[in-house]
């Protein structure tokens, strides 16, 4: 395109620029608002009633009756010793059947590894909650010293939960990709979750959200983390740590929905676009009936409070039936 010198000549409109993959990701728009949802299989007679919270940053909201209770992390604001046991007491008197926490990026007490690397960072924090941290003789502010109550805590790992004749697993992990100096971060270009969540994986609980899932206008999820959840199919996925992502959705991870989440991430190509268009000419010419029952998979931001520095309560705790 030649411009016109003349300052004064008519004034050109500025050429589209399309990016590498925007038309592969438009196709992919269009072939998944063209697919019919498989059916999903009946539900259960006695649902468990889950309760969900995260980012409560001190605060203790009010929290309805339910069955099992999760907490995906940010327990606290600087994250010391009076802060976590100010919540872990809060929480141990609830009276939901089971009680599940993991921690985040601000409860640094629960990171022995960040506290070695970082020690001012750890003094700093101290100091910045005070005078809370006076209440407590200071040999007794460790990690070990906390006492859980009946609170499950995970920390990269599982636990089986039994309601009635029901059982389910719920894997926690509190790593959330590198922003400033905080707790249980790694490296933004680093796959720290490949294969990570065990088979089987009913809930998973992480403190950050998956790419592209209630992670805000800046989509500042994990894609790592996307596609970890595409390949496990939790029923359920909570998590919090973008406040403003507050909220719930599904997503149903059948062929054609793990196809459009790797084109939309970038972690797939052209190959994908071709097997989400074969599976949703199989997924028409069957009957209903005969398709594969797959349950969708819920995902839940539950921070409970809005900004970063005067946190106050905004958000309802999200409460789900599984």
């Amino acid at each position: 395109m030649q411009l016109n010198d003349d300052l004064n000549g008519p004034i050109l409109s500025p050429r589209k620029v399309r990016l590498p993959r925007h038309r592969l990701r438009s196709l992919s728009e269009k072939l998944q608002s063209l697919h019919h949802q498989p059916p999903q299989p009946s539900p259960p007679i006695k649902p468990i009633n889950v309760v969900c919270i995260s980012d409560t940053h001190g605060t203790q909201p009010s929290l309805p009756q339910g069955d099992l209770l999760l907490h995906a992390g940010d327990l606290t604001q600087w994250g010391t010793f009076s802060e976590i046991q100010a919540q872990l007491t809060w929480l141990s008197a609830q009276s939901h059947t089971h009680k599940v926490v993991i921690a985040g990026n601000h409860d640094l007490l629960l990171d022995a590894s960040f506290r070695t690397k970082h020690p001012d960072r750890w003094t700093e924090a101290q100091s910045s909650a005070q005078p809370m941290e006076e209440k407590a003789p200071k040999q007794h502010m460790t990690e070990e010293n906390l006492d859980w109550g009946g609170i499950i805590y995970l920390q990269d790992t599982s636990t089986t939960l039994t309601f009635g004749d029901r059982s389910i697993n719920v894997y926690g992990s509190p790593l959330t990709p590198q922003h400033g100096i905080s707790a249980f971060q790694y490296p933004k270009d680093q796959d720290v979750w490949s294969s990570k969540i065990p088979p089987n994986t009913d809930i998973l609980l992480t403190h950050g959200p998956p790419w592209g899932h209630l992670d805000g206008v800046k989509k500042s999820g994990c894609p790592f983390l996307t596609r970890e959840v595409a390949r496990s199919r939790p029923r359920l996925v909570v998590f919090g740590h973008i406040h403003v992502g507050y909220g719930i959705e599904e997503k149903v991870f059948d062929t054609v929905g793990r196809a459009h989440e790797g084109i939309a991430a970038g972690w797939v190509g052209w190959g994908s676009l071709a097997e989400m268009l074969v599976a949703l000419v199989g997924g028409r010419a069957l009957p209903q009936n005969w398709r594969r029952r797959i349950y969708p998979t819920t995902f839940a931001n539950a921070a409970v409070v809005e900004g970063w520095e005067d946190y106050k309560v905004k958000n309802a705790p999200i409460f789900v039936q599984i």
